[in-house]
């Protein structure tokens, strides 16, 4: 029986498209056989131009597959048939590192975001495939198979606990501008280190919908099911505020310098930092 799937890329990271364009793409899968999925995938407005390689990664309920793209322009290949009732899919750039441009998916967003948090996977040896043979994602395969196995969920952890060092870097960076008696423009000073954050965390998108020109991540407390966000927003190309949000889950708080954010799924009571002076600064409705 026929079976078709189309997913929608949507862009999650501008930095990757042509300068003054969104990126955007189709990915499409087709069942037609008894044992073949066909894909092919689309992408316009990329930036071409810059180094690195062109991934797309594929996830079917529980089993993810990824593989590297020779052309974003309607890239063929077939994978053994999979059900196509829950679909994600991730386009990614590998350059130093794997970074998510963008994302689309069909029944379950929650497949998306555990691809995020796999990518990395493709910068280990062995996922190198240069002719886009099937080697690079039944490799990605075993990989996951193997996520649960013993020793290999010790070197999870071991990862997963290196991300909140850019957390805590930022930190540092944070007491270092106020020590130094805030002599330069706080973001500039602390540049590097929030976008390591960025890097490390996932894009939270309640907010990024709710504020123009603006990225925020999740960051998970790793000792407890609490959670805060840390963003940014941008005006005139520049960026004029950093945020800190808390969930706002207790009724009865009061501060001063936090704003209650209206919002859904959840809303927040939200810090806003002026990115010159580093003050907290209440929030110009106008950004």
């Amino acid at each position: 029986m026929l079976l078709k799937r189309i997913l929608i890329l949507q862009q999650t990271d501008k930095r990757f498209a042509a300068r003054n364009k969104e990126l955007c793409g189709m990915v499409k899968l087709v069942n037609n056989s008894q044992d073949v999925t066909d894909v092919t995938a689309f992408v316009t407005n990329a930036d071409a131009s810059a180094f690195g390689e062109w991934w797309l990664l594929l996830g079917f309920g529980s089993e993810r597959l990824a593989m590297q793209l020779s052309t974003l322009n309607n890239a063929a290949f077939s994978i053994p048939q999979k059900k196509l009732d829950k679909v994600g899919c991730l386009l990614v750039k590998k350059e130093d590192k794997c970074y998510e441009v963008a994302r689309s998916y069909v029944g379950d967003n929650s497949i998306c975001d555990v691809l995020y948090r796999q990518m990395e996977n493709l910068t280990q040896p062995g996922f190198e495939n240069e002719q886009g043979d099937s080697t690079a994602y039944e490799q990605f395969v075993a990989s996951t198979q193997n996520y649960y196995d013993g020793a290999e969920v010790d070197k999870f952890k071991i990862k997963a606990d290196e991300r909140y060092k850019s957390v805590h870097d930022y930190s540092e960076a944070f007491e270092r501008y106020y020590a130094a008696c805030g002599s330069s423009k706080y973001y500039e000073s602390v540049k590097n280190e929030i976008t390591k954050v960025f890097m490390q965390f996932p894009p939270y998108y309640p907010l990024i919908r709710k504020y123009k020109d603006s990225f925020f991540v999740r960051i998970d407390f790793p000792s407890s099911d609490k959670y805060f966000v840390l963003g940014v927003l941008q005006s005139g190309g520049s960026i004029r505020y950093i945020c800190y949000g808390l969930p706002a889950e207790q009724e009865g708080f009061s501060d001063k310098d936090f704003i209650f954010v209206d919002n859904a799924p959840v809303s927040f009571w939200m810090l806003f930092q002026d990115a010159d002076t580093g003050q907290i600064s209440a929030l110009n409705e106008t950004v």
